[in-house]
């Protein structure tokens, strides 16, 4: 025997059913707004003329996150350290970290120095080790959880200031720099390495798509609802009351 819910039950779990996928399309475009108004947000701290670390050396990571900062000192090359499989432009490479202790004291500032392609690494790093010290521009990201680690080759499989800050005999601060400038794709320009540059915050996650999927089934589902309690009755009716009495 075929089991049949009674019809109030199926009208008030359909009616439940389509106010949850409403409530979750509801919800996709306040996440929508949220993530519009944090690109804003960060765009206009990209935007604000660079910090000198010194200001920021007892900020936490959040609040130098996503800000133009500068800072003078020397570079600490015994200590550089490399971020393994990062891949751009279709090619598989490095970014390569290291800290620069400020010409005015204070902790130390881990710096992305950029990213090269793999066959290049030895130029690269023998280019970079030239430099005794100087002065950087770039992006300030708190970056990482403290859970980052180093991988059997000797590199670092992410960027993660505070694991990366931890094995360094010193103070550092709780976020790093990613030495550049803002660009809307990375580009390759004429060759130089590494490449310094950074992508401003990007809303990637497709809220929209996301809303207009759950209303969508929303819709179809109220569409199947009135197709199965409204027009089928009456059609049945309909056709019912043409029959000639048996």
């Amino acid at each position: 025997m075929r089991f049949r819910a009674p019809t109030p039950v199926l009208i008030v779990a359909i009616a439940l059913v389509t106010a949850g996928l409403i409530a979750l399309g509801l919800w996709q475009f306040q996440r929508n707004d949220w993530k519009q108004g944090l690109v804003a947000e960060r765009d206009v701290r990209i935007a604000t003329a660079p910090t000198d670390i010194a200001a920021l050396n007892d900020a936490p990571g959040d609040a130098a996150d996503w800000r133009r900062v500068t800072a003078s000192g020397t570079w600490d090359h015994a200590h550089t350290m490399i971020v393994t499989n990062r891949v751009r432009f279709g090619r598989r490479g490095e970014e390569v970290v290291t800290p620069l202790r400020p010409d005015g004291g204070g902790p130390a500032l881990l710096v992305d120095r950029g990213w090269y392609p793999l066959d290049r690494r030895e130029r690269v790093l023998a280019a970079l080790a030239a430099e005794p010290g100087g002065t950087v521009e770039g992006l300030a990201r708190a970056l990482g959880d403290g859970n980052g680690y180093v991988i059997p080759s000797g590199a670092w499989n992410r960027l993660d200031a505070l694991a990366m800050g931890a094995t360094l005999p010193y103070p550092t601060l709780p976020w790093l720099v990613i030495e550049g400038r803002r660009v809307d794709n990375y580009e390759a320009g004429a060759g130089a390495l590494p490449i310094q540059q950074y992508l401003g915050f990007r809303n990637t996650t497709p809220h929209m798509q996301y809303a207009l999927t759950w209303f969508g089934l929303a819709t179809v589902l109220i569409v199947i609802s009135i197709v199965r309690f409204i027009v089928a009755p009456r059609r049945a009716a309909r056709d019912a009351a043409r029959r000639p009495d048996a």
